[in-house]
């Protein structure tokens, strides 16, 4: 049979290095991207609320109560198990979302519709948040000199 083959090749410490490299950038970027994605579904968010909900009067002093003013985001997790939540705290924004019995002097009189707007912001990022870690994988290995 066959006998002393040897192989040789030059370079492979270089590109261990380059991906150690990219390895340690991801966590970090990915937790990066993961908050500008979370401020910017809450931005569209907010921004559809007001939309939808423009048409609502409100009396003086109310305006802090406003399912337009009332947003939140944060990191959950770490580094690449992290997910970001984006939240709206007013009491009455479930009724908003969902929609409601509209009740007068005690009796179901109707039905007031959903106006869905987190369900609405997701359909729209549905495909922004894959094509942004696409970007963001991409962005890493060019920095590592891996693409």
């Amino acid at each position: 049979m066959a006998e002393g083959f040897e192989f040789s090749f030059d370079g492979l410490e270089e590109l261990q290095r380059d991906l150690e490299k990219a390895v340690q950038k991801a966590p970090a970027q990915a937790e990066k991207t993961l908050i500008e994605l979370a401020k910017e579904f809450k931005k569209s968010a907010k921004k559809r609320a007001k939309e939808d909900t423009k048409h609502v009067k409100r009396e003086a002093g109310e305006e802090r109560k406003a399912i337009a003013n009332r947003w939140g985001h944060k990191l959950v997790g770490d580094r690449l198990g992290a997910a970001a939540l984006v939240w709206n705290s007013a009491p009455h924004f479930h009724l908003v979302e969902d929609g409601h019995q509209l009740v007068r002097g005690g009796r179901a009189i109707g039905f007031v519709p959903g106006k869905h707007i987190m369900e609405k912001t997701m359909t729209e990022y549905k495909d922004v948040v894959p094509e942004r870690f696409e970007k963001m994988i991409e962005d890493i290995l060019k920095e590592s000199d891996l693409n």
